[in-house]
């Protein structure tokens, strides 16, 4: 490497300094060093500031102050520095190269002169200039990203050159601080030669930095014309399409009907246009290949993993509904899958248009085939078939840029076919008795096809081509999103119907499409929200890229104080505190069947443990709801402070039921499941809320008690320590009946009915002589409670038929009438009547 002599050294100094200037000034590719760059603008007058006032300072108290160092040190410190230099040596060997740079600019370059020259044919080309902008914008937008991948490793090594240049240019002032004061007049012959063997090797240390950094500072001066020359035709290119999308709707051609229209089919011209069309045609290329070769090699793995897992598993996926079309056609659904998962790779890396083209042919056969095997209705089937036609020629004619008078009678031949098409499903629907939405949106198709020829008949091609494509694009992608969310609902039915899932105890039939059904619905919701309506958007023009249709239809919102709620913040807390309340459900689910289920806990323990888990995870997923949204949890005091207020005014009643529901789920006076007497009536625990509790008589008549009426009111739970209740029977039978066999009669009763228990037995007591009769009382034990009635009712058709056996009467109430005096006329007539 080349030396640099002492007087030489101010000289490359000053070179270098004046490469740092004017870097400074031409904007670089990394953003991070322009605003580095920025920042260190903003500071230099405050450092300057700081340093002069230092100069200042030190100018007043003498001259500052220098490391003290003592004799013994200096020759140590020296002799560090041959070492440190070896290590610089090794780190600066080690950066990049700066040719690979050098030579990757170089392709970007030459990349934008082609970019540059088809935006110049773009200029006076009469039509299809919009798609061709947009995708050209895109090209030069991942030739930026491109640029600032490049230049960020450059731009790193400049720092570390810029750091190891500041750390030796210091490193030399302090040892001519060093000699400077401990060797003023040469008084030791042998420091003077530590001093010069230190001072060369921070020499040879500048000199392997300061050419390296010069180098590199050339090449990010180039990088800065490249970036210009980027975001001039970037900002040409946004100026165009604003201009284009200003005036596309509202250009006017000569009419259908015109001489006009009728003189631009002369076969001159069309040639000459066809011909321009076809020069204008960007195919791939070997760069192509090389930056976006990965995509193309992604795009067949997944078409062959699909085609090998539909036909390894063609048996079990036979069953499902929804994949059994798949089986029966794996390689377009290879093919299909493979173009959904790499369509925005392709937009958004800028690939040519025949290769778009090429990829929307493959896909659009692949998705025909697919519906045509899933729809059973054959006017269905011819929808999909023209709309995928319609869309590939449309998408052709653009690449191929046909001559204008062709394409629009393309348009208008295209739209009336679309119009008879749609009148003469609308009527097969109808005769199919079809759901009413078939032939309505049918006939405002027809109605649609028939505005956009009339529009291309009167001369607003721009207009009807507009309506024409984006009504095409927007009707298959969402029929393209359609079939995406069956296939993935079948897939959903499919995992959790496997093997390991099947072994969970959650998961029965009911409880897996509850899950399957849930689940889909948090999909769709997401992906029609966030995808599929921002693609509506950029199709009907209203936004240029899906990515900025997906920041702005997210960004919308209002502002709540000094927060802002937008639309993603508001989807994105809806579907945590949605996903929080499917997560809860399945907890329990898991909780109650499987876990608590295989310990023997009783339903109502397992009931008050699954509630309590659904309002835990519940409540988080509310907590971090609001914090999505901006809000402050701990700022919840002031709003708990309101709600006090509130309680104190008109909530007395619900805190008290939701108090009282958490005392019912904790103490567990009452648990699901336990039959209570509430108000003279029995009842059946249903459900335990927080605000109420629901119970079931048994006239099956649901009756929602609040629950501090079970808090503060006597209840009667029959089952809550076990479910035998003991069952009494109260008999009277007549005067002089026998004794001993009546109570005999009475346990043979008892004994003889399977549902009463033998431990406690049954017990016969004579209680009292009554008015009418002797009075007993059969008491037996029923293990549950619920056959209480059942056996009570046996009970006593057995006593009436074994005391008919026995001849024993039952007793009923008797009086004795005495009559003190009646009429005489009364008297003699009972006396004959007696006679």
């Amino acid at each position: 490497m080349m030396k640099t002599t002492g007087p030489n050294r101010p000289l490359l100094s000053a070179i270098v300094a004046a490469l740092i200037g004017l870097t400074v000034q031409v904007p670089f590719g990394s953003p991070a060093v322009a605003q580095s760059d920025t920042n260190i603008s903003k500071t230099a007058p405050n450092e300057v500031q700081g340093q002069s006032e230092d100069h200042e300072t030190s100018g007043t108290e003498g001259e500052a102050p220098v490391e003290e160092v003592g004799l013994a040190e200096i020759i140590p410190l020296a002799s560090k520095l041959p070492g440190r230099l070896v290590v610089l040596e090794n780190e600066i060997a080690g950066l990049l190269g700066v040719s690979e740079i050098e030579k990757s600019y170089a392709e970007i370059e030459a990349d934008l002169k082609d970019s540059a020259d088809q935006l110049e044919r773009l200029k006076d080309s009469k039509d299809y200039k919009y798609n061709k902008l947009v995708e050209l914008r895109e090209i030069i937008k991942q030739e930026n990203e491109l640029f600032e991948r490049i230049s960020q490793p450059l731009n790193q090594a400049i720092r570390q050159l810029g750091a190891w240049r500041e750390e030796w240019l210091a490193e030399k002032e302090l040892w001519e601080k060093r000699q400077s004061s401990l060797d003023k007049e040469g008084e030791f012959v042998e420091l003077q030669s530590t001093f010069a063997k230190a001072h060369q090797s921070i020499d040879t240390a500048l000199n392997l930095v300061l050419p390296q950094l010069g180098v590199m500072l050339t090449t990010q001066e180039k990088a800065g014309h490249v970036q210009a020359k980027i975001l001039a035709l970037a900002a040409e290119l946004d100026g165009m399409l604003a201009e284009e999308r200003r005036g596309a709707l509202l250009n006017t051609f000569p009419p259908m009907y015109s001489s006009k229209y009728f003189s631009q089919f002369r076969s001159s011209d069309l040639w000459y246009e066809f011909q321009k069309g076809l020069d204008e045609i960007s195919w791939p290329d070997s760069r192509f290949f090389a930056r976006q070769g990965w995509i193309i090699f992604v795009q067949g793995l997944i078409c062959l993993f699909v085609i090998i897992t539909l036909h390894r598993n063609r048996q079990v996926l036979s069953e499902s509904d929804r994949w059994r079309f798949l089986v029966a056609r794996p390689f377009s659904a290879g093919l299909f899958l493979a173009f959904m998962a790499t369509i925005l790779l392709y937009e958004y890396e800028g690939a040519p248009g025949t290769w778009k083209l090429a990829n929307m042919i493959v896909g659009g056969s692949a998705f025909a085939r697919l519906m045509g095997g899933l729809l059973e209705v054959s006017w269905k089937r011819q929808a999909i078939y023209v709309l995928v036609v319609f869309l590939v020629a449309s998408r052709l004619m653009e690449v191929l840029s046909f001559p204008l008078p062709l394409y629009r009678l393309y348009t208008f031949i295209a739209a009336l076919a679309g119009l008879l098409f749609c009148l003469r499903w609308a009527g097969e629907s109808i005769r199919r008795k079809d759901a009413g939405y078939y032939p309505w949106s049918l006939r405002l198709g027809s109605l649609f096809f028939a505005v956009i020829m009339m529009a291309e008949f009167w001369g607003k091609k721009a207009l009807a081509v507009h309506l024409f494509v984006s009504f095409i694009d927007s009707f298959v992608t969402v029929l393209v999103f359609m079939l995406f969310l069956y296939m993935v609902r079948g897939g959903l039915e499919w995992v959790f119907r496997t093997a390991p899932f099947r072994r969970a105890a959650v998961l029965h039939s009911g409880d897996t499409d509850t899950i399957v059904r849930r689940a889909m619905r948090f999909i769709s919701i997401a992906i029609w929200g966030l995808v599929l309506l921002p693609a509506i958007l950029m199709i009907w023009g209203i936004y240029d890229s899906l990515e900025g249709a997906m920041k702005g239809l997210l960004g919308l919102g209002f502002d709540l104080g000094s927060q802002r709620i937008s639309v993603g913040l508001v989807i994105t807390s809806a579907g945590v505190l949605y996903g929080s309340f499917l997560v809860s459900w399945i907890l329990q689910k898991l909780l109650m069947d499987q876990v608590l289920l295989k310990r023997q806990m009783q339903w109502g323990v397992r009931y008050s443990i699954g509630r309590l888990v659904h309002y835990s995870v519940v409540l988080v997923g509310f907590l971090l709801a609001i914090s999505i949204l901006g809000f402050d949890v701990t700022k919840l005091t002031i709003v708990l402070s309101a709600l006090g207020v509130g309680i104190g005014f008109g909530l007395q009643s619900v805190v008290n039921n939701f108090v009282s529901g958490l005392i019912l789920l904790f103490e567990r006076p009452v648990r699901v499941g336990d039959s209570i007497e509430l108000g003279g009536k029995w009842a059946e625990i249903k459900r335990i809320g927080l605000r109420a509790t629901t119970v079931q008589t048994f006239d099956q008549a649901d009756v929602i008690v609040p629950n501090a009426d079970l808090i503060t009111n006597q209840v009667t739970n029959w089952t809550l320590s076990n479910r035998q209740v003991r069952l009494t029977v109260p008999v009277g039978v007549a005067y002089g009946s026998d004794v001993p066999l009546v109570m005999k009669t009475l346990l043979d009763c008892a004994n003889a009915n399977t549902m009463v228990i033998r431990t406690p037995e049954p017990q016969v007591l004579f209680l009292s002589f009554g008015e009418s009769s002797l009075d007993f009382e059969l008491r037996v034990w029923v293990l549950d409670a619920d056959h209480r009635l059942k056996v009570k009712s046996e009970l006593h058709q057995e006593i009436d038929q074994r005391f008919r056996e026995a001849n024993i009467e039952i007793a009923f109430p008797q009086r004795d009438l005495h009559l003190r005096s009646m009429d005489e006329s009364i008297a003699s007539g009972l006396s004959q009547s007696k006679g």
